[in-house]
Formats: structure tokens, sequence, C-alpha cells
């Protein structure tokens, strides 16, 4: 299953990204994350995050992976759970005043859930739509986040 998105922010590249791509934010704007643990002490490719959604009710554990990141560009984000995979594609790029953001979700279920995709994808549309709403408001909200002076720096994990 693919869903792809696009909004605006009026946030910086730079910043739009990195307050996407870093999970430890994720509750802030996805109402079906329940919990969200960051597993390294710096940001960056390599970074992970054990995080835990709500799904027709039922929790699903995943552990989600920054595979890819070239700041105000582009990030890869992907998410393994025992029933299914998820890549999270986020780029970004200047726009007038701010930035326009295009969020591709894509989510792969084991054999034989895969076999009920149509199904299950009606419930993944209304995820992926709540939660592209909450992102818009969450970005729309930050203020000093936005200010790169006020985060840690961004670098490779080094735990990878």
């Amino acid at each position: 299953m693919r869903f792809e998105r696009q909004i605006y922010s009026d946030k910086a590249p730079t910043a739009v990204l990195r307050l996407i791509t870093d999970f430890r934010y994720l509750r802030s704007w996805d109402d079906s994350v329940v919990s969200v643990e960051s597993l390294d002490k710096v940001f960056g490719e390599g970074s992970r995050y054990r995080v835990r959604v709500l799904f027709s009710g039922n929790p699903i554990d995943m552990v989600y992976t920054v595979s890819m990141y070239e700041a105000g560009v582009r990030a890869v984000i992907s998410g393994v759970a025992p029933k299914a995979r998820a890549t999270d594609t986020i780029e970004v790029e200047s726009s007038g005043e701010g930035t326009k953001i295009k969020y591709t979700a894509e989510i792969d279920m084991a054999f034989p859930f895969n076999l009920l995709d149509p199904l299950l994808a009606i419930g993944f549309k209304k995820t992926v739509d709540r939660a592209v709403a909450g992102l818009q408001r969450f970005l729309a909200s930050q203020h000093s986040l936005c200010d790169e002076s006020l985060k840690p720096a961004i670098g490779q994990n080094p735990s990878k």
C-alpha cells in the first residue's frame, strides 16, 4: 500500500525535515502513536526509535530507523514489525517563503495479511490522513524548535 501527501509549511526546509524525521516529536502530530522511545542519543542517519502504534484498536510495536538523511532535502525512515514493514520518504524543497513537503508512506504486510491489503488500505488511509493533518498543525505551531541554535547537532549516529 502506498500513500502520498503534499503539504506546505512556512518553516525552512532544514527545520521542517528535522522536525518530521526526528521521531521524538512523532507523538506530537500522529495520534495513532501511543509511545516513542529513542534508542540513540544522537539524531542522524542510523537513529532508531521503538514506536508503539494503535491500528484499529490493536497495539503494534515497531522499530524505525532513519535509513537516509540529507538535511533540508530528503529522508527515508524504515519501520519493521513482526507482520509488516513501513517505509516513509519525506522530501522537502524551498517554496516561496516556506517549504513544500512530499510525504510518501509505503506499508508492506507479510503473507497472509497482504491478501487483505484492499480492506486494510481503508483504515490505513484514515490513519495517514489524520497524521498528515496533525503534522500540518504541529509544524504551524513550532517556533523555538525551528531555531537551529536550540537543537543538538545533527550527525551520523555513532551506534551505526
